[in-house]
């Protein structure tokens, strides 16, 4: 399976966050978002509700994440004072 369906198979409608391959001054660019679709080489992230969303060539994106809410960080924080 190519990388567009797999991030779609598992992430679609969650909020993520795409590192890419473009080099910017030395650090490579992250783009955060909710996946919202994808087709033949491009995955579709809206970043802020009611603009334009950012289409990304998915030949330039080196590994993508589920971003972690503040609730979930919340929890690891209680977690690790117990």
């Amino acid at each position: 399976m190519s990388l567009v369906n797999e991030a779609l198979k598992y992430l679609k409608e969650k909020q993520v966050i795409i590192v890419t391959d473009l080099d910017s001054d030395g650090y490579l660019q992250e783009i955060a978002g909710t996946l919202v679709g994808g087709d033949e080489g491009c995955l579709v992230i809206q970043q802020v509700e009611g603009e334009s969303p950012t289409l990304i060539n998915s030949v330039h994106i080196a590994w993508i994440y589920e971003e972690a809410g503040e609730e979930e960080l919340d929890q690891e924080e209680l977690d690790q004072e117990v």
